[in-house]
């Protein structure tokens, strides 16, 4: 009879490890302080507020203040999204997908992307109210490149790794 071999993990009693506690704490917490900060906008701003900013990042387009609730409301339905995906369509324990480094190092790195969603929300919303306080033109013509480069260079980041031949599994 052969030996079984028992590795050591570093899982936490509720499957996650500390960084995927961490993100998973930190996205919850972004996504609070959002709705916090969307009623806040929502009692404190004229009637009409920015709604839309163009590519460079000034405010192009105005309307009601009401459209707050439906900026919150794609942020929900992202986040929620996301977050219901990786409890039970991804979830290792129910057996829909073999558990792996690479599988575990994909959900932290989508973890890590609702973070950065989120917190893509939050300045969109300050710098509505920046705008409404005429201390702002915009959300910045940096705005969209870093936005983008800090949404696909975790996924390059991924590819790359998970291509490495040491953490094949």
């Amino acid at each position: 009879m052969a030996k079984s071999k028992i590795t050591k993990t570093t899982v936490t009693k509720s499957g996650l490890s500390g960084m995927d506690k961490f993100l998973e704490s930190a996205g919850w917490f972004a996504f609070i302080a959002l709705g916090l900060i969307t009623v806040f906008t929502y009692f404190r701003v004229p009637d009409v507020i920015p709604v839309h900013f163009n590519v460079i990042g000034h405010a192009d387009r105005y309307g009601n203040k009401a459209m707050l609730f439906a900026v919150f409301a794609v942020a929900a339905f992202i986040f929620l999204g996301i977050t219901l995906c990786v409890k039970y369509v991804f979830n290792p324990a129910k057996g829909t997908v073999a558990p792996s480094k690479n599988f575990d190092f994909a959900i932290r790195i989508v973890r890590f992307l609702k973070l950065i969603v989120m917190l893509a929300f939050i300045y969109i919303i300050i710098v509505t109210n920046l705008v409404v306080d005429g201390l702002s033109k915009g959300l910045g013509s940096l705005f969209l490149p870093l936005f983008m480069i800090s949404l696909l260079f975790p996924i390059a980041f991924f590819f790359k790794k998970t291509m490495s031949p040491r953490h094949k599994r």
